[in-house]
């Protein structure tokens, strides 16, 4: 009589793929991920039908929205908004620091020729929800902001759209090399309240 199979947690199995996947991008193998979690791969195509159906769980969880990027309409009138931007920056930049080298494996994967990846290759040519929603709570903040009298009339999803790609090129520089055009340790502090300073000050000379 066949034993029942092991029990394992979702986290277990989806820890163990992104594990895999980072490390060996397109060569990622269901076996070796099952390997990696400790079952064997019937168990693993039990919960997920085929390794892209699995990569894609493992990037619905990576991307999750971070709940201080929650928090950001209850900060509307209240305190520095540099200050806000500063806080929220810096999780962004922690959180971007996790999940990249998981965005260039699924770059590599949508690229890839096999007929098998149509999904994920679709999929990669959309905004992922979670990219949407910190968009509109961004966007939603900063149009908060003016109606409160606290920042000058822009527009909002511009502001939005400027605050969050500065934050995620910075990652990707941190990553690919670390430092600045001219070779300069560029640290992440020195960064986001340079780019702050910028956003909410501007840069044309005044009177």
């Amino acid at each position: 009589m066949r034993g029942r199979p092991p029990t394992i947690s979702e986290e277990t199995i989806l820890d163990a793929a992104k594990a895999v996947f980072v490390e060996e991008g397109v060569g990622a193998t269901t076996a070796k991920i099952a390997e990696r979690a400790g079952i064997s791969e019937s168990v693993l195509f039990h919960r997920y039908k085929t390794k892209e159906a699995l990569f894609m769980a493992v990037m619905d969880r990576a991307m999750q929205v971070s709940p201080i990027a929650e928090s950001l309409a209850g900060r509307v009138g209240k305190g520095d908004i540099a200050d806000h931007l500063f806080e929220i920056g810096t999780a962004m930049v922690e959180d971007a620091k996790k999940t990249m080298p998981l965005f260039i494996a699924a770059r590599m994967m949508a690229a890839a020729s096999s007929g098998k990846l149509e999904d994920l290759q679709e999929k990669m040519k959309r905004p992922h929800p979670s990219q949407v929603r910190v968009m509109k709570l961004f966007a939603g903040y900063f149009e908060a902001e003016m109606d409160a009298g606290r920042l000058r009339q822009v527009d909002s999803e511009i502001l939005a759209r400027a605050f969050i790609g500065s934050v995620v090129q910075h990652v990707m520089s941190k990553f690919w090399g670390g430092t600045d055009p001219a070779g300069l340790p560029l640290s992440t502090p020195m960064f986001l309240r340079g780019l702050i300073d910028i956003l909410l000050h501007g840069t044309l000379a005044r009177p």
